[in-house]
């Protein structure tokens, strides 16, 4: 029965979930670990990106200011 008030079958923080396990398997950089999830979560094919149209979703990935290169979490001495 579908009414208003009915859990959906998956959440999504399942779907996340799933999606960054999916993600973490990908033998890859980062930057295209970060496109295919963004893919994944939008339902977009990543293998149906062109190279032109990956480089430009990595362009406006990196206007993030979370996008930033990662930062080593150990402490200098």
């Amino acid at each position: 029965k579908k009414d208003s008030e009915s859990a959906p079958q998956t959440t999504v923080a399942d779907e996340l979930k799933e999606n960054l396990e999916a993600v973490e398997n990908f033998k890859g950089s980062r930057d295209e670990k970060l496109v295919i999830l963004y893919c994944k979560q939008l339902g977009i094919n990543y293998k149906n990106l062109s190279e032109e149209e990956f480089r430009w979703f990595i362009r406006i990935l990196k206007k993030s200011k979370k996008m930033g290169t990662p930062i080593s979490q150990r402490k200098k001495r």
